[in-house]
């Protein structure tokens, strides 16, 4: 039998596409922050790790991808219109990219649409947008530890 604390646990699964491995790292880290706050547990799963049903044993779904051609990388996109079909009502959300040059948030808002048209169950709380050096990155300094306290504070609103 699970202890009783278990039982109220928050599960979050964050969701990620990723080319060089730098959307990978901002997905690890947020997951880091979300697992240090207490009555939390986090996993991550690149899109073609999970099935979309299993979408629904989680009470909260980040989903992130690398800015591709001015909007969310193709691979996330297939996996949101695969999840269409389940029943994600009362999911808490937030989402991610990583971009360069000057293209802050320019696929976090292009997914944060298509989650609002494919996925109206999850109610959308925060987003975040990562640079990288270049194409194939490295990430600029300090965007880990940014992704850590966006984790962490996903994970307080939650448990709040």
């Amino acid at each position: 039998m699970n202890p009783p604390e278990a039982r109220f646990m928050k599960k979050v699964i964050v969701v990620y596409e990723s080319v060089y491995g730098n959307t990978k790292k901002i997905a690890d880290a947020i997951c880091e922050g979300i697992n240090k706050v207490e009555g939390v547990e986090c996993i991550v799963k690149k899109t073609g790790e999970i099935h979309t049903d299993d979408l629904c044993d989680y009470d909260a779904v980040i989903l992130g991808c690398p800015n591709h051609n001015q909007g969310p990388a193709l691979n996330l996109v297939k996996f949101i219109d695969r999840a269409s079909i389940v029943h994600l009502k009362g999911k808490i959300g937030a989402t991610f990219d990583t971009y360069t040059g000057g293209n802050k948030n320019v696929a976090v808002v292009k997914l944060e649409s298509k989650i609002r048209e494919k996925l109206p169950g999850i109610e959308l709380i925060d987003s975040l947008s990562a640079k990288v050096t270049g194409r194939k990155g490295p990430l600029v300094d300090d965007e880990e530890s940014r992704a850590l306290d966006f984790g962490s504070q996903f994970a307080q609103r939650l448990v709040e």
